[in-house]
């Protein structure tokens, strides 16, 4: 049986052209007033005391990177505290091993909540973001070295952070080749350049055995499938979204891939005469789940309602379809839910196990993770 460490003996080093982007996640704008206040107070005591200079004196030198919104970033060489914005710094964070710089709860939601069960540590750290609210005042409190956001941040609010004397790196990670270069990015400032090649390397590998494994599938023999959304079954994703790729990798067939922007308005109507021969239901978090089709007479002709191949998309504890490149787990497990024979001594449950531990520091299993 294959698993992610012996995965890493075949010769299946490709790159991923994946299609663009997914929305933005946050658009951070509550107690902006106060938060103003706070900076303006902020800045002139860095002023008055020279604390900012002090301590980058202690620090020493110091690395200059550019992000991914084309901005020049200086960064302390020896940086100890970090806080991570969007749920894809604080997993990059982890992947390079760093989690113990982090001064916040930098996960999202359930895979926060697994996290925090199993790491006091972690659970004893402060939430700086609450649904889609950052608590600003908090953030500037904690005093981290870098601030790393994502690039969906708005402009006005990370010049006001730098003001207050946090650094921003903004990251992206929509396509897995972007993701790649966020991790690089993020890598260079913490001076894990190495960690980070290994993460990029480990993920391009399992991209490889899938790709390896389904490239040969002609277009005609290719499933159609249908990947729902967040709201509702009437939600599909588009072609310009990181889940037609995963789609596509693994050797599925997008119904909805003549479609654009980020999860498309469906009809009845218009499922049915795509008549997918899967379904992932995906990122739902339990607002719907496989019963809302079999139960629903409007579906009664669709090929994957009919042969009950109608699947959740992974994970309970966290999304493996976004960000890139964790959502790699769920590439592998699309080709074996659709392809079970090409990929029979693939096991899964290894692969997300020793996936976890090395990039998360604790095992799937252990985290309560369960497909």
């Amino acid at each position: 049986m294959y698993s992610f460490e012996t995965c890493q003996v075949l010769k299946t080093w490709q790159v991923c052209s994946c299609n663009k982007p997914r929305g933005s996640m946050y658009l951070l704008k509550r107690n902006r007033p106060r938060f103003l206040c706070l900076v303006f107070f902020i800045s002139a005591v860095l002023a008055v005391c020279g604390c900012q200079a002090d301590r980058e004196g202690r620090e020493g030198e110091t690395i200059t990177v550019v992000d991914q919104l084309g901005r020049t970033v200086i960064v302390p060489k020896n940086i100890r505290r970090i806080a991570a914005l969007h749920h894809f710094g604080g997993k990059v964070v982890f992947a390079l091993g760093a989690q113990e710089l982090l001064v916040d709860q930098a996960l999202y939601h359930r895979e926060n909540q697994a996290m925090a069960k199993v790491n006091p540590s972690f659970a004893a750290k402060p939430k700086l973001i609450q649904g889609h609210d950052l608590n600003y005042e908090e953030l500037i409190a904690l005093r981290p070295d870098i601030a790393i956001a994502y690039t969906s941040f708005d402009p006005s609010d990370l010049e006001q952070l730098e003001d207050a004397g946090i650094r921003v790196i903004a990251i992206r990670g929509e396509t897995l080749e972007e993701s790649y270069a966020g991790v690089r990015l993020v890598a260079k400032a913490l001076g894990r350049e190495q960690r980070g090649e290994e993460y990029i390397a480990d993920c391009r590998m399992l991209y490889g055995l899938v790709k390896e494994r389904t490239a040969s599938i002609p277009p005609e023999k290719r499933l159609k499938v249908m990947f729902t959304g967040p709201k509702n079954i009437y939600s599909a994703a588009t072609g310009q979204m990181l889940q037609n790729t995963l789609l596509e990798t693994a050797g599925g067939r997008n119904v909805a891939s003549s479609l654009t922007g980020f999860w498309a308005s469906v009809s009845p109507e218009q499922i049915a005469a795509w008549n997918p021969e899967v379904i992932f239901l995906g990122s739902s978090l339990d607002s719907y789940g496989a019963e809302a089709l079999f139960g629903n007479q409007q579906f009664k002709t669709v090929s994957a309602v009919k042969s009950r191949r109608v699947y959740v998309f992974p994970s309970n504890i966290g999304w493996w379809d976004y960000p890139a490149p964790h959502c790699i787990l769920g590439l592998v497990w699309t080709a074996k839910t659709l392809y079970p024979e090409r990929f029979q001594d693939v096991d899964m449950m290894k692969v997300a196990n020793e996936f976890y531990r090395k990039y998360l520091g604790y095992s799937f299993s252990d985290m309560g993770g369960r497909l």
